[in-house]
């Protein structure tokens, strides 16, 4: 039986040991992805038979449960529908990977599955991003080398506890001039903080790039299996070619042995943010799903799931 509860950062090291089990890569299934936004969904956790369930309040969607983390997905998906009955609930899964698709359609053949473009997330090969090299990253490349020619003293280094009082003060300066009115924005702003704050206990990976002894960037990610995952990543837009070298020193600073991808997210169907993101080339873009559940049998037709692209928000 399932006994959720709601998520704090004390929960931290019991959790992380279920969220190493990433296999599809999504930035949702990461300690970064689920803890940094707890508050904002409104996230609850439950363990059973040593399986991790998450429930979230998406804005404007209601409950949704994420993808169980374990292993027999049909014990795992009949636990989620069980709860739900008792509470006379309806039973919607998100994010569900592509892969996941055909799996749970054989638990629940009648369902709808309905595609998120602004929550796909953006995955590339750390090759590239480390060294933008060939025709296709040429523009990324120029921004890098525009960079060096116009800022000779800078440098690039590993985020530490030292670093924290001039980050956080960037980090003000950022939030001033960024003209974002959004929830999501000022929440990405909140949990950065208490991430540069409690910086060990979330075990993540940092860089900080300065220009004349001054931060200009910085970004903060965490390496599962073969992906490096960017959480977080601010720079000065002033600062010409500074989004760009910043990309270009975290991947060759922590895409090491092993790492073959890195995953920067979505962009949250932001035009400026998705040209951005498109520019350096993604080698994929990792779906995701929202299933509708439609408990009861089917009798009008024989498997009546269905496939949609469209906006959950």
């Amino acid at each position: 039986m399932l006994e959720f509860h709601p998520l704090t950062e004390r929960d931290l090291d019991a959790l992380r040991p279920y969220l190493g089990r990433n296999p599809h890569r999504l930035c949702d299934l990461t300690v970064g992805g689920i803890f940094i936004w707890r508050d904002y969904y409104n996230t609850e956790w439950a363990i059973h038979e040593d399986i991790l369930y998450f429930k979230v309040d998406y804005p404007g969607f209601g409950t949704l449960f994420t993808l169980p983390q374990g292993g027999d997905r049909k014990r795992e998906y009949e636990q989620v529908r069980e709860y739900c009955r008792r509470r006379q609930m309806r039973l919607i899964f998100y994010p569900i990977p592509k892969e996941e698709l055909e799996p749970l359609m054989e638990c629940f053949p009648c369902s709808d599955a309905v595609s998120d473009r602004n929550a796909f997330d953006y995955l590339y090969l750390a090759e590239d991003l480390k060294y933008f090299k060939g025709k296709k990253l040429g523009g990324q490349r120029n921004h890098v080398n525009r960079f060096l020619r116009t800022y000779g003293n800078w440098d690039f280094a590993e985020l530490t506890a030292g670093d924290r009082t001039d980050v956080e003060a960037f980090l003000d300066r950022y939030a001033e001039g960024t003209q974002k009115d959004s929830g999501t924005f000022q929440e990405d702003i909140r949990k950065t903080r208490e991430v540069l704050k409690d910086f060990a206990a979330y075990g993540m990976v940092g860089g900080v790039l300065r220009v004349d002894g001054q931060v200009v960037g910085f970004s903060i990610g965490e390496v599962v299996g073969d992906t490096l995952f960017i959480h977080i990543e601010k720079a000065d837009r002033s600062c010409e070619g500074c989004y760009q070298m910043l990309v270009s020193q975290f991947a060759q600073k922590f895409a090491g042995e092993g790492v073959e991808y890195i995953n920067r997210e979505d962009d949250t169907g932001d035009l400026g943010l998705r040209t951005s993101k498109l520019s350096y080339k993604p080698v994929e873009l990792l779906e995701k799903y929202a299933v509708v559940i439609k408990d009861g049998p089917c009798p009008e037709r024989e498997g009546c799931w269905t496939v949609a692209q469209a906006e959950i928000v």
